[in-house]
């Protein structure tokens, strides 16, 4: 009877180890790590998920996370609100890394870091979204996520040229008018805040940046007024009161981008394979 029992032991084992090669099996609790895949994507609609899921039926197989899609005509946050429509909307993510909630006075732990290295060129307007990979992380509840951004003047196929030397950019118009946004330092964006993420098995992750709600935080009448439309280090464009939900204290367009994204950032766990972050799924917010 032990021989017997020994034996299945082994079988559903190696049936498990066999599922794992895979990706389809959840780890063991022998070594309390999970498998978690990680993409990052902008704006999604779910009717359009679920007619590219259709079209494309391995793709739930291999990368089960959220589409991109260009987002239709925008506002601003002024009043009366500016129509915004965007053309181009990229970022180089240099690093993500995320970590394990930390108990009050407990020492940081190395091994609670978990990072995934690019660099990493994000089209937020693609509909196609950027895989980051899979890692094997530390079975916990994980409540604190940085991205790191950085130049770059090698870039992929179909990247903006404006894109090289920079590490964000942005281009569309506001009231009809064209501007663009660019920034070439290495900025860090965190989102840490109330709820988590609890990886206890294998995992779709989700980091998003929703350019619309970005848009919606920040006032456009400075550049619609601007001579010259195209923001940057150099051409901040001054500006009053353009983004208190951001920043009160901002006082030029420039830094409402830049601290605008990681207000609009958002990182959670898709439970469902639906291709969205849904009230009830695991979630990182402020």
């Amino acid at each position: 009877m032990n021989n017997m029992n020994r034996t299945l032991t082994i079988a559903i084992a190696g049936f498990a180890s066999s599922l794992i090669g895979i990706g389809c099996a959840k780890s063991g609790a022998a070594n309390s790590t999970v498998t978690a895949a990680l993409s990052m994507t902008g704006s999604s609609q779910p009717t359009a998920i679920a007619s590219y899921k259709k079209a494309h039926p391995l793709w739930q197989l291999f990368s089960p996370v959220a589409v991109a899609f260009a987002p239709p005509a925008m506002v601003d946050g002024s009043s009366p609100a500016r129509n915004v429509m965007l053309t181009k909307a990229w970022i180089i993510v240099k690093e993500v890394e995320f970590k394990l909630a930390e108990t009050a006075g407990a020492e940081e732990a190395a091994s609670s870091e978990i990072k995934f290295r690019g660099p990493f060129f994000v089209d937020l307007l693609s509909s196609i979204p950027v895989s980051f990979g899979a890692a094997e992380v530390p079975v916990g509840v994980y409540r604190r996520v940085k991205m790191k951004l950085e130049k770059d003047s090698a870039l992929p196929a179909g990247a903006p040229t404006q894109l090289a030397g920079n590490s964000i950019y942005f281009e569309g118009t506001v009231s009809g008018s064209q501007f663009s946004y660019a920034a070439a330092d290495g900025t860090e964006f965190k989102i840490a805040g109330a709820g988590g993420v609890n990886l206890n098995e294998t995992a779709n992750l989700v980091l998003g940046v929703k350019v619309s709600d970005l848009f919606k935080l920040i006032k456009m009448d400075a550049v619609a007024a601007a001579v010259n439309k195209n923001i940057s280090d150099t051409n901040r464009i001054t500006a009053t009161n353009a983004c208190p939900a951001i920043d009160p204290s901002a006082n030029d367009i420039a830094t409402c981008f830049r601290k605008g994204l990681e207000k609009a950032g958002k990182f959670g766990k898709d439970s469902d394979n639906n291709g969205e972050i849904e009230v009830g799924e695991d979630e990182v917010h402020d």
